[in-house]
């Protein structure tokens, strides 16, 4: 970025403000916050963590994330319907984790970004790695 697009205080002359871009960025890079848990499938436990932590913390690491039965979808071969199970999600938080619909291989790790963060942008990389006990997650600032 040029120093050009950086603007002069009217209170403080002859010194540089960063863009708020910047401003974003060094927050982000100096005061992130971090909170892990394994919660051995429990949902509960999770949707506790989700709930208690939506104003500390940014991202939440989540080791062995319960998959339970959100409902039932229509099938043509069902009469019931298709279970359909996901991962516990929240209102406050962005949930990212490596889809997969066999019960042998589904997710072992899951990774909740706080949606204060939305400015940033966030994307699941499995071009790095696609396996179940990792996440490798990118963000950007637009």
């Amino acid at each position: 970025m040029a120093l050009e697009e950086s603007t002069r205080s009217q209170g403080n002359q002859g010194q540089l403000n960063p863009p708020s871009r910047w401003r974003y960025q060094d927050m982000i890079k100096n005061n992130l916050k971090i909170f892990s848990q394994n919660v051995r499938k429990n949902k509960v436990l999770t949707d506790i963590i989700l709930e208690t932590q939506k104003n500390s913390a940014d991202v939440i690491f989540i080791q062995e994330p319960p998959r339970s039965l959100i409902r039932r979808i229509p099938s043509h071969s069902n009469p019931m319907g298709d279970p359909l199970y996901g991962t516990p999600n929240h209102p406050e938080w962005t949930l990212f984790i490596r889809q997969d619909t066999t019960q042998e291989n589904y997710a072992r790790v899951a990774t909740y970004i706080n949606k204060r963060l939305a400015k940033m942008r966030f994307a699941l990389r499995l071009d790095i790695i696609n396996h179940r006990d990792i996440n490798v997650l990118a963000l950007h600032n637009d």
